[in-house]
């Protein structure tokens, strides 16, 4: 049928063999299309549903993954909300609008009508399902490295985001209420080749180094050096009002 001599070509411009192409059919199925005559003529009438429950807990397994090991000094509370930033329903359509998954939805008359192409849920929920069936095709590691690949530069510029992480104007604010001085930061060592280089940054406050921050770009060590410092300056004077403003 048409349908899969496009999806044959889309398979041919993926980044890896997918070989199962009735799993690869299934991603595009949405709910709607079951409904219409067209439907019997799908190898496997099942929509993508159970494929997008699935998709939906690896690419948080993943993304929590890389929050982790990218970001160690910042804290739980913080993890949760860029993780947030990255999986969510409007960044994953536009994920899958990057993909081109929109061209091989298959949807019933009344949601293509209504614009069922462009709905970010959808998208979103095809993308989840793309996820899950690499995962059944091609294993963790494989599906790990693809999610990072497209995600590394959405995370890099979520962070730079105005507001995001509010670290250093707190340290400032408690450090010129507390100690009368403004926090110092200084470079203590720039590491790796000119395209991946590494920043260690460390935050002094009354001569005491309290916060060390590491991070590919310099004012990121800067933002997470003074995480670290408010987390020690909790700890160190129970006394001090960290959260005032």
């Amino acid at each position: 049928m048409k349908k899969e001599i496009v999806l044959e070509d889309f398979r041919k411009a993926l980044p890896f063999r997918f070989n199962d192409m009735e799993l690869l059919q299934k991603v595009f199925v949405h709910r709607s299309y079951l409904n219409e005559k067209a439907a019997g003529g799908l190898r496997c009438p099942e929509s993508n549903e159970r494929l997008e429950f699935l998709g939906d807990a690896v690419l948080s397994n993943i993304v929590s993954h890389m929050l982790f090991k990218t970001y160690p000094e910042i804290d739980e509370g913080e993890l949760t909300k860029l993780r947030s930033r990255l999986v969510n329903r409007h960044t994953l359509a536009k994920i899958a609008k990057g993909l081109s998954l929109d061209k091989y939805i298959l949807l019933g008359k009344g949601e293509r009508a209504s614009g069922g192409c462009d709905n970010p849920t959808i998208l979103a929920g095809t993308f989840e399902a793309l996820i899950a069936a690499m995962y059944f095709e091609l294993g963790f590691k494989v599906v790990f490295s693809y999610i990072e690949t497209i995600l590394l530069p959405l995370l890099e510029r979520s962070v730079e985001e105005p507001g995001h992480f509010d670290y250093k104007p707190k340290l400032q604010e408690v450090s010129q209420r507390v100690f009368k001085e403004a926090p110092k930061y200084r470079l203590v060592k720039e590491d790796g080749p000119p395209h991946k280089k590494m920043f260690e940054v460390e935050v002094v406050i009354t001569g005491e180094v309290l916060g060390v921050g590491l991070a590919s770009k310099k004012k990121d060590a800067e933002q997470f050096a003074a995480a670290s410092a408010l987390k020690n300056l909790k700890t160190k004077y129970k006394d001090i009002s960290i959260d005032k403003t």
